[in-house]
């Protein structure tokens, strides 16, 4: 399994990349009880097997699909030939500005504002948010991102109020840490951060779970 990880470190992919690609390998290697000399039928069945007694949706099979033709092209030397699974493609869910007026309305933090604030109206992913560093932000009024989906760098934009209030949080804080958002043990906050702070706000709002959603509907509504 080293190898393999050595493999996609190689290729740039990022940790949490890796982790879904080792994983997804080591439940195959355990299911198949091998690690090479697979045929195309050993691994549609595989993937039938998902579907029919695991309950896979067809998207997390064409992953698993995608994961293994991976291996075989880089390790075993051979592509197998399988056809993708039908994706049901559901309408993702968006925070509208009643909600999330609602939720700011509750969070008196002004970090954890501004981490949602970022994710809403920056369109930032959560784990892009909890590493935004001071000089990230730009003079211009955007905001850079270093690493972010893929490991491509980019810049969004900041709305002007956000920008002001970013800046003059980040002239509080120690000089030492170049983070915005510093967690209490450590350069900064953990990647549970932002979706524990929704979860207080729902809490606080008195919302039943039904409504509760995760900090990509932050995004999808930028």
């Amino acid at each position: 399994m080293q190898q393999i990880k050595n493999r996609l470190k190689g290729l740039g992919l990022a940790d949490s990349t890796i982790k879904t690609y080792t994983s997804i390998l080591s439940i195959f290697f355990e299911h198949t009880k091998k690690t090479t000399n697979f045929t195309e039928q050993e691994i549609s069945n595989y993937l039938d097997y998902l579907i029919i007694k695991k309950n896979y949706s067809g998207r997390s099979r064409n992953l698993v699909m995608k994961v293994i033709r991976f291996y075989c092209r880089e390790f075993l030397e051979f592509i197998p030939e399988i056809r993708k699974a039908k994706e049901n493609k559901s309408i993702p869910k968006i925070c509208w500005d009643n909600d999330f007026t609602q939720i700011i309305s509750v969070t008196s933090n002004i970090k954890h504002r501004l981490c949602l604030l970022l994710m809403r109206y920056s369109g930032l992913r959560r784990w892009e948010v909890i590493r935004v560093m001071k000089h990230h932000i730009q003079e211009d009024g955007k905001l850079f991102i270093k690493s972010g989906n893929g490991n491509k760098d980019r810049y969004t934009i900041i709305p002007k109020q956000i920008y002001n209030q970013l800046n003059a949080y980040s002239e509080l804080l120690p000089a030492d840490n170049p983070y915005i958002f510093q967690g209490q043990n450590s350069k900064y906050y953990s990647k549970r951060t932002p979706q524990a702070i929704l979860k207080n706000a729902f809490i606080k709002l008195g919302w039943h779970k039904s409504r509760w959603f995760g900090c990509h509907a932050l995004r999808h509504a930028f």
